[in-house]
């Protein structure tokens, strides 16, 4: 491995703030996918029931989770948008 990839290695392990930024990326995109899930399964049982005051109940859970779902979308979003440029890198 050369100096110049070692030294780009070291700085990712320094950068905490980028580092935190990445978790926080990785844990919203999860979210979103079990959000997504939750909804389509809310959508199923939707299209099964047939009492009034559970399809209402069930729609206001869909509507719910899908604005959560857009929520998490906008700040995962906004996450990418606010990376940092990366420093010029050193030639040795």
């Amino acid at each position: 491995m050369n100096i110049q990839k070692l030294l780009e290695k070291a700085e990712s392990f320094l950068n905490a703030e980028e580092r935190k930024r990445k978790e926080k990326r990785k844990y919203l995109k999860h979210v979103i996918k079990k959000l997504k899930k939750h909804e389509k399964k809310l959508g199923g049982q939707l299209d099964g029931e047939l009492d009034e005051p559970t399809k209402d109940m069930i729609g206001k859970e869909i509507t719910l989770a899908h604005a959560h779902r857009k929520k998490a979308l906008k700040i995962l979003k906004e996450l990418k948008k606010s990376k940092k440029p990366s420093p010029p890198s050193i030639e040795i």
